[in-house]
């Protein structure tokens, strides 16, 4: 079979697999709507620089995957799939790169066994049909390292290595254009020991290496100083101050112990974590190609699971990048163990059984907590606050929410069963990549729309309806984009704010700090607004003698409280 035509089969198959259903889910507050509301707003006003919320400058990402979003936008429309789009086309990107990879290690098979395990491995299927930025952050950094290891492979195969360093600059410029300068802090932990472990000086000290700094010089630095001209310094201030809020972990529900990075790897990267395990600190690969290779996909692992070990602020997809060298090194497992050059040990088959029922575990508990636990009679219970016993008592889910776990129980079931018969020794990785995806599809359709629906429907249903009526609305002691994206603001509901013009704009902010993302908007406090408006709090809202002095409450719903101004 033909290069080509696998590639266009693995594009069919993962066009299959990552694009339908991306509506099913509604977008997840805050990342997804955050992102979702950014790129809403970058169409609706046509400013491609920098990012808005509240059509005001939001300094906390670069602009590049919004563009990407908002481009959709405009083709698309304002629909919640559409922001999920880039990454479900990252996906198919994706799994075409890794079988060129395999192609170029002189081993088309691994390349094809690699595509699968991406598609077919818990974590990775689910965010390659989220709105977060990471797919297309991870996929351009990976796109860079390759052509910083093919500089490596040009003297052996006689080529000139002015092109990789071209286009590995290149797509590190576009990552940090995406996510900004954790980009380059990554690559270059990467390549410095790679480098220093190699001794490949000769890589960095030479003039080739300025072929590398062009395009972050131009790209990066030509959009830095078109942000100053249209913000002015204090924009980078604001946005470096957060980079190092992040790093201290001062938000809320993100500090995390040390460990928590290894466990959810182990977890939500099942199968691939358990398979890959063994081979993340062995050395000594059958060739020198293959072992180089194998060096950098660690090398990768370990330096970034370490710096986000490090920083204080953990959540789930800081370390996503770590996905790549797990779902490489257990798809060379599968290759391995199907041109009979290895077996699965029994350290891999008790880490798949361990971290399979785990995860069995976690896809199980919100049907359970939600349809028969009786949390009023749990001794933990008295210690919730009302927010929560009010999700609580939000209804129970459908008992269709178990069939993901249930999938996935079974196939645990059937792989120890085959452990233990007499005379079997092969352990059929195929098959339990393919229960992974249906447990990945079950979970997508069923388990997630009840999840967002719980913890976000009753305020999104609310925001839209007093959209309908034309009614503006804030929120206060909480942080939520839903009001923004759901409210469907236009400038026109922010007089003073960035609809004006850079001018103005500078004038605005020169001297002035950044407000909190999280507060940005007074007009309602401050008694501003002349057209019908509301304020919106959690029900564990605390408010003072001055609040109470100026709103009263005059609706509630599900977890929250509403209030107008007296």
């Amino acid at each position: 079979m033909s290069k080509l035509t696998i590639h266009i089969l693995l594009t069919i198959v993962a066009a299959l697999l990552l694009l339908p259903g991306l509506g099913l889910v509604p977008l997840f507050d805050w990342d997804e709507l955050n992102f979702a509301e950014s790129a809403r707003e970058m169409a609706l006003t046509n400013n491609w620089w920098y990012v808005q919320m509240g059509f005001e400058p939001f300094w906390e990402k670069p602009p590049l995957a919004i563009i990407f979003q908002a481009l959709a936008v405009n083709i698309f429309g304002d629909h919640s799939w559409v922001y999920r789009l880039p990454n479900a086309v990252a996906g198919i990107v994706t799994v075409n790169f890794v079988y060129h990879v395999g192609e170029y290690l002189g081993r088309r098979m691994l390349g094809i066994f690699w595509a699968i395990t991406l598609l077919c491995t818990f974590a990775t299927f689910i965010y390659w049909k989220s709105a977060i930025i990471d797919p297309v952050f991870n996929l351009l950094i990976v796109l860079s390292l390759w052509n910083w290891y093919k500089i490596s492979r040009a003297e052996i195969h006689g080529e000139r290595s002015h092109i990789y360093y071209l286009l590995s600059g290149l797509f590190i410029a576009l990552a940090t254009l995406t996510k900004g300068q954790a980009a380059l802090i990554i690559f270059l932990a990467i390549i410095g020991w790679i480098t220093l472990y190699r001794g490949r000086w000769h890589d960095l000290l030479t003039g080739k290496f300025f072929l590398f700094l062009l395009p972050i010089f131009i790209l990066v630095g030509g959009w830095v100083f078109k942000v100053y001209q249209l913000l002015g310094s204090s924009f980078f201030v604001s946005f470096f101050s957060y980079q190092q809020e992040l790093i201290r972990g001062q938000f809320e529900w993100h500090t995390q112990p040390w460990f928590y990075h290894i466990v959810v790897l182990l977890i939500l990267c099942f199968p691939s974590s358990a398979i890959a395990v063994k081979y993340l600190t062995k050395k000594g690969e059958e060739d020198y190609i293959l072992e180089s290779w194998h060096f950098l996909m660690r090398s990768m692992f370990w330096i970034v699971l370490l710096i986000f070990s490090i920083v204080s602020t953990k959540i789930i997809h800081y370390s996503s990048l770590c996905w790549w060298p797990i779902t490489y090194f257990a798809a060379y497992h599968c290759y391995l163990v199907y041109t009979n050059r290895a077996v699965t040990t029994s350290g891999q088959k008790l880490w798949l059984i361990l971290s399979g029922f785990i995860l069995c575990i976690v896809l199980w508990a919100g049907p359970i907590a939600l349809n028969w636990v009786d949390w009023r009679h749990s001794r933990w219970f008295s210690s919730l606050d009302s927010y929560a016993i009010a999700i609580l008592e939000s209804g129970p889910w459908s008992t269709i929410t178990l069939l993901p776990g249930l999938i996935l129980f079974i196939g645990i079931v059937f792989i120890v069963k085959m452990i233990f018969q007499t005379g079997k020794k092969e352990f059929m990785e195929g098959n339990l990549l393919l229960i992974t995806l249906l447990v990945a599809i079950a979970s997508y359709t069923l388990l997630l729309p009840s999840a967002a629906n719980t913890l976000q429907n009753p305020l999104s249903l609310y925001i839209k309806k007093l959209n309908h009526k034309q009614i503006l609305i804030e929120n206060q002691g909480f942080k939520t984009y839903a009001i923004y994206y759901h409210g469907k603001f236009t400038p026109r509901n922010f007089t003073g704010s960035w609809f004006t013009s850079s001018a103005m704009v500078r004038d605005k902010i020169k001297g002035h700090p950044y407000p909190k993302q999280e507060a940005r908007k007074v007009w309602i406090r401050d008694g501003e607004p002349s057209e019908p408006s509301y304020l919106i709090t959690k029900n564990t809202y605390k408010p003072d003698l001055y609040f109470l002095h100026q709103f009263k409450q005059t609706d509630s719903f599900i977890g929250y409280r509403v209030w107008k101004r007296k």
